[in-house]
């Protein structure tokens, strides 16, 4: 490699930690499918457009993932998920899937409409609100509520600040190697102390619960059922829900967020779809339309920006080979932004998901990623979606506002949120 190459690769380096958005557009622009970034232990491969994504979501035994996430293991636990492969994993998600089924988490519903409503209460006309934060406490509570039943809730101080400090730590090193990691990085040491209080919470519930009859019917009460008589270790039941209670309040809320930014811009669009919520009750199904605009913000704002992979078996893609120990991430935000897949890819418009429009096309699983695919698709989707429609819908029977934020701007590779927030003039309740 030359010397130019090397320096031209630092900077790419510095522009992607600064700004991963368009520096990626920028990437696939002058170098197409791949592009090398960094050096030593923080050089990765950039792999962008569909034929690659197409690849790495039909090839998954060619990557591993406890190798691409393996930094990440002291704040995960070994036992998450995210940072298992093969047998493990199977037998973990065959046990886990069961509590996130679209029955089970249909009786959640109630619970995340009752905390958005608590949140939105607050908000009095006049006021000019950023509803992110308050989204994200909101999601927060109903999450904890959802996974550990309401009598968690009056134990639970201290645990929204150490799920930040978690969340924090986990989304500056989703490439696999952290310019924050380090024995003497504030944000990793406030995240391993964060990780161990949580671990204790977790494990004090799980205690508590042992000691009753009926496990109970929130996720805590359905991962201590099992499944056909087997079921995961206490500490296998800890890891899932410290990683659930960690992302999917970040992911949901930031989602929401964003649903409401780009339905708000859409006027016509938020009083068609807030008259058809208001002719329904809340028992009654999603009114026509929601799918479809929930379908394109998770297009234009996918919760993962980016995904990392472990190379674990050589391969040659692109033209260019790929050996065991080489990281490579793609991008659900940049393949949803394709203007080779989604004409027009900037403009929120949600016919795109219409059948009955000219505009429909149905697009192939590599190319609308908002959960991933294949046998590592985000476990929670069920629930997330459910939440985002169910918090959006409990927003829009109870108020009407002016956008005041004009041109958010996306911050944060897992849970992706705006930068700055989402301000909203609340106007007198409709």
């Amino acid at each position: 490699m030359t010397t130019t190459g090397s320096l031209r690769e630092l900077a790419d380096l510095q522009a992607f930690s600064a700004d991963p958005f368009t520096t990626m557009q920028r990437l696939y622009r002058d170098n197409g499918a791949i592009s090398t970034v960094g050096a030593g232990p923080m050089r990765f491969r950039v792999v962008l457009g569909t034929e690659a994504s197409a690849y790495i979501l039909a090839n998954s035994h060619v990557f591993s993932w406890e190798a691409a996430f393996a930094a990440l293991t002291p704040l995960t636990g070994r036992s998450a998920l995210l940072v298992n492969d093969g047998d493990r994993h199977r037998r973990l998600r065959r046990l886990v899937t069961p509590a996130f089924t679209a029955r089970r988490v249909a009786d959640h519903l109630d619970t995340v409409t009752r905390h958005i409503e608590t949140a939105v209460a607050e908000w009095a006309p006049g006021d000019a609100v950023d509803v992110y934060p308050a989204l994200r406490r909101a999601m927060r509570l109903a999450t904890l509520e959802s996974l550990f039943g309401s009598a968690a809730m009056e134990r639970s101080e201290g645990l929204d600040d150490w799920l930040r400090d978690i969340h924090r730590a986990i989304d500056t090193d989703v490439v696999g190697g952290s310019i924050e990691r380090g024995s003497g990085s504030p944000v990793w040491r406030r995240a391993l102390l964060a990780r161990s209080s949580v671990h204790r919470w977790v494990s004090a519930e799980i205690e508590r619960r042992a000691t009753q009859d009926d496990p109970g019917n929130d996720v805590l009460g359905a991962l201590l059922r099992g499944v056909d008589g087997a079921r995961l270790t206490d500490d296998e039941i800890t890891d899932q829900l410290v990683s659930l209670l960690e992302a999917g309040a970040e992911t949901t809320a930031a989602q929401l967020s964003w649903l409401l930014y780009c339905t708000l811009r859409d006027r016509p669009l938020w009083t068609r779809i807030t008259a058809a919520i208001a002719e329904r009750h809340a028992v009654e199904p999603d009114p026509p339309g929601l799918d479809h605009v929930v379908s394109e913000t998770m297009r234009l704002y996918p919760a993962t920006a980016i995904i990392s992979r472990t190379v674990a078996t050589e391969f040659t893609l692109a033209g260019q080979r790929f050996a065991p120990g080489d990281l490579l991430i793609f991008s659900p935000y940049h393949t949803h932004r394709l203007e080779s897949v989604w004409p027009e890819p900037h403009r929120f418009d949600p016919s795109r998901w219409d059948p009955g429009s000219e505009r429909y096309r149905r697009p192939a699983p590599h190319e609308f990623l908002p959960f991933g695919v294949g046998p590592h698709r985000c476990v929670g989707a069920n629930f997330a979606t459910m939440a985002i429609k169910a918090a959006f819908t409990a927003i829009a029977r109870r108020i009407d506002g002016e956008l005041m934020t004009t041109d958010a701007r996306p911050v944060g590779l897992i849970g992706m949120h705006p930068s700055g927030g989402i301000v909203i003039r609340i106007d007198e309740n409709h």
